[in-house]
């Protein structure tokens, strides 16, 4: 866990100032400094998961993985369960890492620079996060996330019906909950699950594949895994850190887009001047770096906090969602704009990114119904 030098936190009185010293994170609260840094052990995840980003990264791969009938590149998913990464949250005793939000965090913001997507968000962070909020859990199910040989999707079924669920067309298993129950759902085969249709999507942000599901019926092949509130609690945890994964994947391609176009900027020339020589460019560019480093804060901020106080996992991952898809946003939008034309092209990476920040505004909730919900939240606590 991030070591604790000063620690005076309430959520009533979080501010949008946030700024980041190398590996330290540090976060003005109406005139409290609270700091935070990196263990050894994280700084180690941080660097293993940078390094695996970079292998398995690169514009040919996720073009490929993006018009692939799976939607991702099969040997970056088999990667990450050598290495233990889909089995994050997992305990040590059911065969994962027994990590935390934070750690968890790191590597995702990894897989965020280079857009790599996969199994891994829906199988070892929503779903792991939600079968570790049930009771009576699958044992056998939970190791096999862990080591990255099945891929589990998560649903709440409304009517007979579940919309936008990420993932579940190549799912090997499905957990369906049908108001306070919680099912398994067995696949015959990847994507095929039996007494449900599964209707792929279009979407803008071809990184990510989701899907509308149908339930024509609940057939014998369903088992019961638990039933009662914790299912819905459950359920609200897996969206909650899932919310916190897609902000650090965001904050991780905000850096990228930074990256890119200040190296661009820094070529480029136009009358006779690198066009990074220009205010107006670099004003751009500035405000670009403070909205990243505010998001980067506010995630290691929320995962912190959701690692010692997991009630509050639920306001906190929505804060961070919002930050960072916001910050990504203004940072493809700028990318695109201060590479002209060719930014405008399909050959160059800039559209992957802004569609990416496109569909993170709206996953696991649109960021204005977070906004809301985080409105409400500090309006009743202080009622």
């Amino acid at each position: 866990m991030f070591q604790r030098y000063h620690y005076a936190l309430n959520i009533k009185e979080i501010m949008r100032k946030w700024f980041t010293v190398d590996a330290t994170v540090i976060i003005m609260c109406w005139g409290t400094c609270v700091q935070f840094e990196f263990t050894e052990e994280q700084k180690m995840i941080r660097a293993m998961a940078d390094e695996f980003a970079r292998d398995h990264g690169g514009s040919e791969r996720i073009r490929a993985a993006m018009t692939s009938s799976l939607g991702y590149d099969t040997e970056t998913w088999q990667g990450l369960g050598e290495l233990g990464l889909a089995g994050l949250l997992i305990d040590t005793n059911r065969g994962g890492q027994g990590l935390g939000p934070v750690e968890m965090a790191l590597v995702h913001e990894a897989l965020g620079r280079y857009l790599i997507s996969g199994p891994m968000l829906a199988s070892g962070v929503i779903a792991a996060t939600f079968l570790a909020g049930l009771k009576s859990q699958e044992h056998t199910l939970v190791h096999s996330i862990a080591s990255g040989e099945l891929r589990v999707a998560l649903a709440r079924f409304v009517d007979g019906q579940s919309l936008f669920v990420l993932d579940a067309h190549h799912a090997d298993c499905l957990l369906a909950c049908i108001d306070d129950t919680a099912y398994i759902v067995y696949a015959h085969e990847a994507g095929k699950l039996p007494g449900i249709t599964v209707e792929r999507l279009t979407m803008l942000d071809q990184t990510r594949v989701l899907s509308h599901l149908n339930m024509v019926e609940l057939t014998q092949d369903a088992q019961k895994l638990s039933q009662g509130p914790e299912v819905t609690q459950a359920y609200q945890d897996g969206l909650a850190m899932g919310r916190l994964a897609t902000a650090a994947e965001a904050v991780g391609a905000a850096q990228t887009c930074l990256m890119r176009t200040v190296k661009y900027a820094q070529e480029r020339e136009q009358f006779g001047r690198k066009i990074g020589s220009f205010q107006a460019v670099k004003h751009e560019l500035a405000d670009v770096m403070v909205n990243t480093e505010a998001a980067i804060s506010a995630v290691y901020f929320a995962a912190c906090t959701a690692a010692e106080s997991p009630d509050a996992l639920d306001q906190m991952a929505a804060l961070a969602r919002v930050q960072a898809s916001e910050a990504l946003t203004h940072a493809a939008s700028r990318m695109i704009q201060l590479h002209g034309g060719i930014g405008f092209t399909w050959e160059h990476d800039a559209h992957l990114y802004f569609k990416r920040a496109r569909g993170t505004a709206t996953l696991f909730g649109s960021n204005a119904s977070l906004d809301e919900a985080i409105a409400a939240s500090i309006i009743g606590d202080a009622a």
